[in-house]
Formats: structure tokens, C-alpha cells, sequence
């Protein structure tokens, strides 16, 4: 563990274990704990570990969900519609030069039932195994849609 980490689990056990309100208090709290440290670098410590301060003192961050997947989120940012073309065939639309972005973060979350994705500028030709991988896959990537971008399947979104 480097001297940084170290510094700044300390930090955090600092913050845990009593009131520290001011960044001169934190130094000397580590101080205390046999770790030079000056203002500057407690200052980056606070930023680096995200510490926000409640009721005066500073405190760890409340803890977030997990990051959302990214290629999940590559989808979510960039598609606009699902409809079936067939039993073993998705199309998809996104908006221009973003198809075959999407593509590649289809293919690499490898959800089961797809065999295999072909990206255009603004579509995608997803092929599933069976009409009922189609139905999952189709209903899996419908919930990935962002609210602001989700249209009925097979309508083109309006033109401005």
C-alpha cells in the first residue's frame, strides 16, 4: 500500500472514530496517528475520497448503488427502438453514425440468445436463436431505453 492509500484509509478511520470539522483538524488528527501530512495534501485527500461534510464535520460519502454496467450504458445513451423482423431477427435504431457502437456493446455483454449483431450507420440486425430469445432479448434492450428516447416499436421518431 502506498503512502497516499495509507494516509487516506487513516483519514477515514479518522473521520469514523471522532469529530473532525476543519482540514487543520484532520492534519492533526494525523499527526496523532504518526503521519505527516500538510494542508495541501489533506485538501486532496478530501477531494480524492470524496468527503462530503454533515452537521459540521466531514464525513464519508453516503454509499451509491454500483456502477451501472458501461456497455449497458453505451446502449441506454444511444438506442432508440426495438421491433421484431421475423423470429430470429431484432432490428434496431439509433441515431446516425451510433449503430455500430451500440453493436459492439451488444456483442460484448454476449446476452444469451443473440448469435450475432450486423451494424449499419443507424441500425442494427440483431439475430437470435428462436422467437422466444427474440421476445427476452427484445424486452431486456426495450429496458435499457432511456425514457426520452423510447418509441413504439417500428415508429420512426418525428422529424424536427
Amino acid at each position: 500500500m502506498s503512502s497516499v492509500e495509507h494516509r487516506r484509509r487513516v483519514i477515514l478511520d479518522a473521520i469514523a472514530e471522532g469529530r473532525i470539522e476543519t482540514q487543520e483538524q484532520m492534519v492533526a488528527a494525523l499527526a496523532e496517528r504518526g503521519i505527516e501530512a500538510s494542508q495541501a495534501s489533506v485538501s486532496r485527500d478530501i477531494t480524492a475520497l470524496r468527503l462530503v461534510k454533515a452537521d459540521g464535520r466531514w464525513t464519508a460519502p453516503p454509499r451509491e448503488l454500483p456502477a451501472a454496467n458501461p456497455l449497458e450504458e453505451r446502449i441506454a445513451g444511444r438506442l432508440r427502438s426495438v421491433a421484431p423482423a421475423g423470429d430470429h431477427l431484432l432490428v434496431l435504431r439509433t441515431p446516425p453514425g451510433e449503430a455500430q457502437g451500440v453493436a459492439l456493446a451488444l456483442d460484448g455483454l454476449e446476452p444469451g440468445g443473440v448469435v450475432g449483431t450486423l451494424a449499419g450507420d443507424d441500425t442494427i440486425f440483431v439475430a437470435v436463436v428462436d422467437a422466444a430469445a427474440g421476445v427476452a432479448v427484445a424486452a431486456w434492450l426495450n429496458s435499457l431505453i432511456l425514457p426520452e428516447h423510447h418509441h413504439a416499436a417500428g415508429q420512426r421518431p418525428a422529424m424536427e
